[in-house]
C-alpha cells in the first residue's frame, strides 16, 4: 500500500469519525447537525460534502480493485518470508502432468493453501488406460509438488474431460 493510499484511507476514517460523532451528538440532544441541515447555505455545503464523499468512495473502490487477491503459500524463514503464489503452483502442476505419457492437455487449479487440494482437468490420448493414467498423474503431481514446493497435497482430483482425436504415436509421427 502506497503512502497516498494510507493518506486517503486516513481521510476516509476521519470523515467517518466526524459523521459518527455528529450523529451521536444529535442522538444525545445536540442540534448542531440539524441546524447545519436547515441552514440556507446547506445547498452549497451539502454539495461539497457529497462530492468529497463520492470521490473518497471512488478512491476506495480503486484501492480495493488494485489489492492483490492471489493466494500464497507462506514460508517464514530466518531471513524473511517466502511467498509462492497459487498461480505458480498451478503452473508447476501443469508442467509435471504434461510430461506424462498419455496426457495431451492439463488444466489445474490449486485451492486452499492450508489443506491443499489440486483439481486437474485432463485431455488424454485414446490409447491409454484412463484409470492407470489418472493414478500416475496423481502420484507424479504429488511427488513433484512435495519436491519442488515443499507442499504435502491432501487430495488430487483428476477429471478426464476429453479424449484426443489422435493417438499419441500419430502425433509424434510414428505410425
Amino acid at each position: 500500500m502506497t503512502l497516498l493510499d494510507r493518506v486517503f484511507l486516513g481521510i476516509c476514517a476521519l470523515v467517518l469519525v466526524v459523521f459518527a460523532g455528529l450523529l451521536v451528538a444529535t442522538l444525545l440532544g445536540s442540534e448542531v447537525l440539524l441546524e447545519w441541515l436547515a441552514a440556507p447555505s446547506f445547498g452549497f455545503d451539502g454539495s461539497l460534502v457529497a462530492i468529497i464523499l463520492v470521490l473518497l468512495a471512488a478512491y476506495l473502490v480503486v484501492v480495493l480493485a488494485r489489492m492483490d487477491a492471489r493466494k500464497y503459500i507462506v514460508y517464514p524463514r530466518e531471513l524473511g518470508t517466502v511467498r509462492i503464489s497459487a498461480d505458480s503452483v498451478e503452473s508447476l502442476i501443469v508442467e509435471a502432468a504434461s510430461h506424462i505419457s498419455g496426457v495431451e492437455q492439463v488444466k489445474a487449479s490449486f485451492t486452499d493453501v492450508v489443506n491443499p487440494k489440486v483439481i486437474l482437468k485432463v485431455t488424454a490420448y485414446p490409447d491409454h488406460n484412463l484409470g492407470e493414467l489418472s493414478e500416475e498423474i496423481q502420484e507424479t503431481v504429488k511427488s513433484y509438488l512435495e519436491k519442488t514446493v515443499g507442499v504435502v497435497i491432501q487430495e488430487i482430483d483428476v477429471s478426464v474431460v476429453g479424449i484426443s482425436k489422435k493417438a499419441e504415436t500419430e502425433l509424434h509421427g510414428i505410425t
